[in-house]
């Protein structure tokens, strides 16, 4: 009697095809291959670019900036290099590593700084840096001084019947503070702290404004200036807005085109814009305003 025998092997599948495996491989190559191809023909045909960093605020610290002017040094689109700057100073250091990585950028491109309602003491600083600096009439600039401030709570803390108990390494290690009265010699190194930080303001203007050097010394007295009166100093070169400063840059540049202002954000910037969260600590303000090494004061 005639039998089979129906034997299951275990043959492989035939493979399916690339597109089908991975159905959503091709339209991505084609998507990526289409961004690819606009970012070679918007670099193309994009109008030359003019970057713009506002300086805002008191002065602290300086990468921030720092990160921003290299970005924009780096970029061959950028042709010039703006610093809206809006500050009442800050503390000397920052304020110097700013304006020694303009000079050092202003080699190779054209820097101009436009002062918004002020840019005293060390917002000033920065903006000799520059090629050029232009203000509004009624801006407030100059201030080409140092200041550093304490308290003295001694009385209200006997008052309330406390006491301080300091223990130190060396005699000047508590200088400036608030507990105790100055001592002679304390005020006596402090002012030679201060003066060396003047004249090495005093120097940077020099060195960076066609000005009388004794001029300048005669200027550098901490007061401040409108923007016409800066002028007329020759603290600064033009009064221009903003716009008007773009446009004279354009001019300098040669550029006749239609210019595209870039604005670069690092990521603090981002979620800041994004979530106004320096609006939730307002006491972080408050607390920078006190700070002992400041340029200059706050002008609101």
């Amino acid at each position: 009697m005639p039998f089979s025998l129906n034997v299951h092997q275990n043959l492989p599948a035939p493979k399916k095809p690339l597109r089908k495996r991975f159905p959503v491989l091709i339209p991505l190559i084609v998507f990526l291959l289409l961004i690819g191809g606009y970012s070679v023909l918007t670099r193309s045909v994009a109008p030359p670019l003019i970057g713009v960093i506002p300086i805002e605020g008191i002065i602290l610290e300086s990468e921030t900036i720092i990160k921003k002017i290299r970005e924009l040094e780096e970029s061959t689109q950028v042709k010039g290099i703006i610093l809206r700057i809006n500050s009442p100073g800050g503390a000397a250091a920052p304020s110097q590593e700013i304006f020694s990585e303009l000079l050092r950028v202003r080699s190779s491109k054209k820097v101009y700084a436009s002062i918004s309602s002020v840019a005293a003491s060390g917002g000033y600083y920065i903006a000799i840096g520059a090629h050029k600096i232009y203000a509004n009439p009624g801006s407030l600039t100059g201030s080409i001084g140092v200041i550093m401030q304490t308290f003295n709570v001694e009385k209200l803390m006997n008052r309330l019947g406390i006491s301080v108990e300091t223990i130190k390494s060396g005699e000047n290690k508590d200088i400036g503070s608030a507990f105790r009265s100055m001592k002679a010699t304390e005020r006596k190194l402090l002012e030679s702290v201060i003066e060396d930080t003047h004249r090495q303001f005093v120097t940077a203007v020099q060195e960076n404004r066609a000005i009388d050097p004794k001029r300048i010394v005669s200027l550098a007295d901490g007061r401040v200036f409108t923007g016409k009166q800066a002028l007329q100093h020759g603290l600064i070169d033009g009064l221009a807005s903003f716009r008007e400063t773009v446009e004279e840059m354009k001019t300098a540049l040669g550029i006749t085109d239609p210019v595209q202002l870039y604005y670069p954000l690092d990521k603090k910037d981002a979620i800041l814009s994004m979530f106004d969260l320096e609006s939730l600590f307002p006491i972080r303000k408050t607390f920078t305003y006190t700070g002992l090494f400041f340029l200059g004061s706050y002008f609101k």
